[in-house]
């Protein structure tokens, strides 16, 4: 086989790359050749992935994504014999992967972050492209598989574009489990709480996730806030990009126990060491951060729109919430785990899930969707 994986902009510290990089490492093993294509890369890895560098002139972002799209289809056109696998929305590939979800169910749940403003959402430039890209990519003749990371994202792909469902394979996101040793957790514990000048009492929560307003920052901090009216002694590390000054501004009582050390390029220490992860998103596929917070050991607390609740148990690996805009059910879900038993059990069982989804089970199973369309394509040639 000859893959060739596309992502618009590769950063070596993102959710996405990190599947990009295992994925590669999956094929090569298997015998297939591969390339990334990318216009711009970040990160250490260029030189073990062979990169292929699509230029995009500088124009506004919308222009920009059509940009791209059309040079990955014009490299396809000189390389016919290549298999297009791609983690973007681009029109003509063989095979998505919708990591990034559903543009238009993304935009039906952003109402509630802007309830009075919504309606202008679909005339901004931006969204008219990534709903004009899904849309033709989607109906493309070329498509011959879409990959969804969750049966939530195969429902929403199928409902709004049509897509047979017998051509949307589920694979969940997989994990690296060696990255997080259950012997280090003690070790982790300490340089946490070392690095932000921690005591030792009270529960550090923990969030991990660039998009602030989309992935519950708001909720998190309102809860946070009324947790510390109640009291209680705890901390929360907000990792990644993002303006933290407006959420400062809604953590009232809790302003000086919310941290934000901005993006998080080496996790496993903070999931490691924190006593539990909370992630309320207002909308997300299937949060890899939720997943390597389980593979280390500790509660999630997250809502039903995140994919990951397919697997998440609620009441015994974490707790799920209804409303992602509820900080009062969140503060609840928090105010459970300042109980060390609790968390401990709750940890234990977050494990046990996390170990049915190794990085390998993934690789397996895209592997296996990548055969198939290789063979509808070449007839069973290698």
């Amino acid at each position: 086989m000859k893959i060739a994986l596309v992502r618009y902009r590769y950063s070596s510290h993102g959710g996405a790359e990190r599947y990009l990089d295992m994925l590669a490492a999956g094929l090569q093993a298997s015998g297939a050749q591969v390339r990334v294509l990318s216009s711009y890369w970040e990160g250490e890895n260029v030189a073990r992935l062979p990169w292929e560098k699509l230029s995009v002139p500088r124009r506004p972002v919308p222009l920009r994504l059509w940009l791209f799209a059309r040079a990955v289809r014009s490299w396809a056109r000189a390389h016919p014999d290549w298999l297009l696998f791609s983690l973007e929305r681009i029109p003509g590939v063989q095979v998505y992967r919708a990591g990034d979800g559903c543009h238009a169910e993304w935009l039906i749940r952003k109402r509630a972050l802007r309830p009075l403003s919504w309606r202008l959402d679909s005339l901004r430039p931006l969204n008219r492209s990534y709903l004009r890209l899904e849309r033709e990519m989607f109906r493309s003749p070329a498509l011959q598989a879409v990959i969804a990371n969750s049966e939530r994202g195969k429902e929403e792909i199928s409902r709004h574009y049509g897509v047979p469902r017998g051509k949307i394979t589920v694979v969940y996101n997989g994990v690296e489990l060696s990255r997080f040793p259950e012997k280090r957790k003690e070790e982790a514990r300490r340089i946490l709480r070392s690095r932000y000048g921690l005591s030792e009492e009270g529960p550090v929560f923990l969030y991990v996730g660039s998009g602030f307003a989309r992935k519950g920052v708001g909720t998190l901090v309102r809860a946070a806030a009324r947790l510390a009216g109640k009291g209680r002694s705890f901390r929360v590390i907000v990792g990644g990009k993002g303006n933290p000054g407006p959420y400062r501004g809604m953590a009232g009582e809790a302003r000086d126990r919310v941290i934000f050390p901005g993006p998080i390029r080496e996790p496993e220490d903070h999931f490691l060491g924190a006593d539990a992860f909370v992630f309320p998103t207002v909308y997300e596929p299937f949060s890899n951060a939720c997943l390597e917070a389980m593979a280390a050991g500790i509660p999630v607390i997250t809502t039903r729109v995140n994919g990951v609740s397919e697997i998440l148990r609620d009441g015994e690996s974490g707790f799920l919430l209804e409303d992602p805009m509820d900080d009062t059910a969140l503060a609840d879900g928090m105010d459970a785990l300042f109980s060390g038993e609790t968390r401990s059990r709750m940890g234990r069982e977050a494990r046990r899930t996390a170990e049915k989804l190794p990085a390998e089970r993934n690789a397996r199973e895209t592997l296996q969707v990548l055969a198939r369309a290789w063979k509808g394509r070449t007839g069973g040639a290698s």
